[in-house]
């Protein structure tokens, strides 16, 4: 039994920390300077406010249907293929975030140990998305320990930033910065895919307990914690290192470049210093790519108890510790074909968890917006989900147009999975019509 206790609020607030304050803050520093230079945090500002709305709506969704996630939301006030476009929407996109970091992760780690530096990336990718899929397929109860193993790594690096920042800060960086406008615009699909992931408890919400109140507050607490936290934590690097950090190549620079001014005269202690942040990098990297794997799996579940997946009876079976095992597999394959189809190249795959991200998103602003117009179960006002529903509209017009310019390859492989969904969910609709549906 006690591989099927529920999720505390402290857990699920962790989970949704992990998978948001992931690798995302990081590999930002250097690119989020060169497009928007001192004004980097004022982008994190504003998608914050823009996503408030949409925050407040999956928040009160969660209070409305405390056993759903994406596809209930929608199938309930919506419709049934509209619940699955949602579901299997954010499943598909939201893996290209969990592959990107796996392979930033994994990057870090060849960075810090030589001897692994001659093996390819890919072939180490495809090792540790093995281990994911093992360790994914623990209890819960497991999966949750490991996620305060990560978080406890990631905070090392963030406040060391923080901390540093505040020592090296000078005021004069951020003054004479020139306000740049269109690279704060240019900046809000890399910033959107370092603050999603407050939706997390959307897809384990059934596993929470008391899911009616802790739900939604793991969402806002959540998200609260990590505006504030990328906010400052972009701010200090700046503030520490000013227009210099733009000419970095990457974000394999950034911390080796903060540590050379602090401890400058000192090379062997900045480069001992800079090697273990670069492993604690590498463990919230792989702090986010595990809890995407961990929550995610969720959602292809969902489909599969409803009926609209191929072999559905394959991904609906659990093993001895209540894990779909099957789910767990297809999103270890799904990792390794868009980090082969887009060579882990950044930006793309970023915008691409993005992307699926803000599909599930859209899909559940309408279907509160559908009950709040219909006067069903909420008091909540109609402006909220029709405000939110008009950013995520904004959001997926950003996100579109940064992959088409970046390269079309991950959205084109997007696009398939959608297609190919869209026609697996009609061959099985008229194939089959389930009499009842077991919940997750």
């Amino acid at each position: 039994m006690s591989s099927h206790r529920p999720l505390s609020l402290t857990t699920a607030v962790l989970i949704n920390v992990n998978v948001m304050l992931g690798i995302g803050i990081f590999i930002n520093t250097v690119e989020l300077t060169k497009r928007a230079g001192a004004f980097g945090p004022i982008a994190y500002a504003i998608v914050g406010i823009m996503l408030l709305p949409l925050i407040i709506s999956i928040a009160e969704l969660i209070k409305l249907h405390p056993q759903g996630g994406f596809y209930v939301y929608a199938q309930k006030e919506i419709s049934t293929f509209a619940g699955f476009l949602s579901a299997w929407g954010y499943f598909t996109g939201k893996l290209g975030s969990g592959a990107i970091v796996l392979h930033t992760a994994v990057r870090l780690i060849q960075h810090v140990i030589p001897l692994l530096q001659p093996i390819p990336t890919l072939m180490l990718d495809a090792l540790m998305i093995c281990l994911f899929v093992g360790l994914n397929t623990l209890n819960m109860q497991a999966g949750g320990s490991i996620q305060k193993g990560f978080m406890v790594s990631k905070t090392i690096p963030i406040f060391f930033a923080i901390l540093v920042g505040l020592f090296l800060f000078q005021p004069s960086f951020i003054c004479a910065a020139p306000f740049d406008w269109a690279g704060i615009a240019s900046s809000i699909p890399l910033v959107l895919f370092a603050t999603v992931g407050f939706e997390a408890a959307c897809s384990i919400s059934s596993k929470i307990q008391d899911p009616e109140k802790n739900g939604a507050r793991a969402i806002l607490i959540s998200y609260a914690l990590v505006i504030c936290t990328v906010m400052l934590y972009q701010t200090m690097f700046y503030g520490a290192l000013g227009p210099s950090l733009a000419e970095k190549n990457s974000y394999l620079e950034a911390f080796p470049a903060l540590l050379n001014h602090l401890f400058s005269g000192h090379p062997y202690l900045a480069a001992v210093i800079g090697n273990l942040l670069h492993l604690g990098l590498a463990a919230s990297a792989l702090g986010g790519s595990y809890g995407t794997m961990f929550t995610n799996g969720w959602n292809l579940y969902t489909l599969g108890t409803h009926g609209h997946l191929f072999f559905g009876k394959i991904f609906t079976h659990l093993n001895c510790h209540a894990i779909p095992v099957a789910c767990i597999i297809v999103e270890g394959i799904i990792y390794m074909s868009y980090l082969l189809i887009s060579h882990g190249n950044q930006v793309p795959l970023q915008q691409l968890g993005a992307l699926g991200c803000v599909l599930g998103y859209t899909f559940s602003v309408l279907a509160l917006l559908v009950a709040c117009w219909k006067r069903k179960y909420t008091h909540i006002k109609l402006w909220i989900p029709l405000l939110g529903l008009i950013n995520c509209l904004i959001l997926i017009g950003s996100c579109v147009r940064g992959m088409l310019i970046s390269g079309p390859a991950s959205f084109i492989a997007l696009c398939v999975l959608l297609l190919f969904g869209t026609g697996m969910f009609w061959i099985r609709n008229s194939m089959y019509r389930p009499t009842t549906q077991r919940q997750p």
